[in-house]
This record gives structure tokens, C-alpha cells and sequence, in this order.
């Protein structure tokens, strides 16, 4: 079972799902982030037994440091974007096999999502309105998912996967 730890959040996908932290690929350090300044990345890449990619991006706004939540659409957007433009010279051009890989796979997928995992504090007002947040992400990445989703920890949402 793939398990990933994500600012802290701990991602267990299904057994026979393939699941990397993109933004640690060595690709992306080390080549693909050095083609033009304010390249970004998604968290993580996922691919399901039935060959759907998922992009994974995770806010955790019960810490003070993450981006501020009026400028997550455009944010999240830049990151999707990227890290597609990213997937066919990573199949050409890898650093690591695994790496090849899962980029051939998601450039091969039957379908692709786009996910924001993003938590918010308990005892306060959330930080973040879900629905706005939503609204503005489908507008940008209308032409990438437009079902995209939001979720949480207590609010999955059907996905495959579970995060403590």
C-alpha cells in the first residue's frame, strides 16, 4: 500500500495504486523547476487500478505559514499546469526509472482529477470558504477537471484513499 506523509498528513492509497510526492522528484528539483522562474508543483501524483491520475495538492490551514487562502485558485491553478507541462520531458527524460514510470502512466491515464485536500482549524470560523475556493478552481481548470474536488480528512468524498 502506497503511503505518503504530507505537511504531516499521512495519505494511504490503495495496494494496488501507484503514489509519489511529485515535488520531491528529482526531475522536478533537479531539471524541470530551472526552466523558468516561478515554476510550482502539485504534492502528490496518484494512479488508481483503473488508470485514473489524480493530482494531489494539500493545504493544512491550521498552520500559520500556508499561502494565503485569496491567492490558492490562481495558486493551485500555476500548480496543476505545471506539473502537466512537466509529465512528458520527466517519460523522456527522467532522472529515476520509478520516476519514468509513473510519468509514462499519467500521460497514458483514462482520466484525469484534480483533488485540493485542505484542512482547516476546528475552533475557529474555517479560513477558507470550500465553495469560493471551488468556484474559482473550476473557472481556471475548467479545461483539466472540471469536477475537480475539495475534501478534508472527515469529508473524503468517495475517494479511494484515506488520510489521518
Amino acid at each position: 500500500m502506497p503511503v505518503l506523509n504530507i505537511d504531516g498528513l499521512q495519505f494511504d492509497f490503495p495496494a494496488a495504486w501507484q503514489a509519489s510526492k511529485y515535488d520531491e522528484w528529482s526531475f522536478y528539483r533537479n531539471q524541470f523547476v530551472k526552466q523558468d522562474d516561478g515554476i510550482k508543483a502539485v504534492d502528490a501524483l496518484a494512479l488508481s487500478d483503473d488508470n485514473t491520475a489524480f493530482l494531489v495538492e494539500v493545504k493544512d490551514y491550521r498552520h500559520p505559514e500556508t499561502d494565503k487562502p485569496s491567492e490558492l485558485p490562481q495558486v493551485l491553478a500555476h500548480k496543476v499546469l505545471h506539473t502537466l507541462a512537466a509529465m512528458l520531458p520527466a517519460r523522456l527524460l527522467p532522472n529515476e526509472p520509478i520516476e519514468k514510470q509513473l510519468a509514462t502512466a499519467v500521460l497514458n491515464c483514462n482520466c484525469l482529477k484534480v483533488v485540493l485536500h485542505m484542512e482547516q482549524p476546528q475552533r475557529h470560523r474555517p479560513v477558507v470558504d470550500p465553495a469560493d475556493i471551488k468556484q474559482k478552481l473550476r473557472r481556471l481548470l475548467k479545461a483539466v477537471d472540471p469536477h475537480l474536488k475539495i475534501v478534508s480528512m472527515n469529508n473524503m468524498q468517495g475517494l479511494a484513499w484515506t488520510v489521518t
